[in-house]
């Protein structure tokens, strides 16, 4: 759902003002409220497994707030650490992509 969101972000031929215009803007405001609504919802269910009730609407508000900062920052910080592994590698597009590929992979089965 979200491959070419996660390809465009780690492309570090990429300007950084390039995350901000379109094709890449709009798909990355969808994919930071998708996973937002979903970390709440998920956090809001284990709660009520764990207590037997909800999280209250300050905490849910906070918690939205937090992630929204945190996923924002997030594709920012990503973009910048990709720019410097390519330039680790001396610019070599090809071991950059194996290296985010392993390291994405080795995070998503991690968390």
């Amino acid at each position: 759902m979200f491959t070419k969101l996660y390809l465009d972000t780690t492309n570090p031929k990429l300007e950084l003002f390039q995350l901000f215009k379109q094709p890449i803007v709009f798909p990355m405001i969808i994919s930071i409220v998708f996973h937002t609504v979903i970390y709440v919802l998920f956090l809001n269910m284990v709660s009520y497994i764990f207590t037997g009730k909800n999280l209250s609407l300050q905490i849910n508000i906070r918690l939205v707030v937090c992630l929204l900062f945190i996923m924002i920052f997030g594709f920012i910080a990503r973009f910048f650490h990709v720019k410097e592994i390519y330039k680790a590698y001396n610019e070599d597009i090809g071991k950059t992509r194996i290296y985010l590929d392993n390291l994405y992979v080795t995070w998503i089965f991690i968390s």
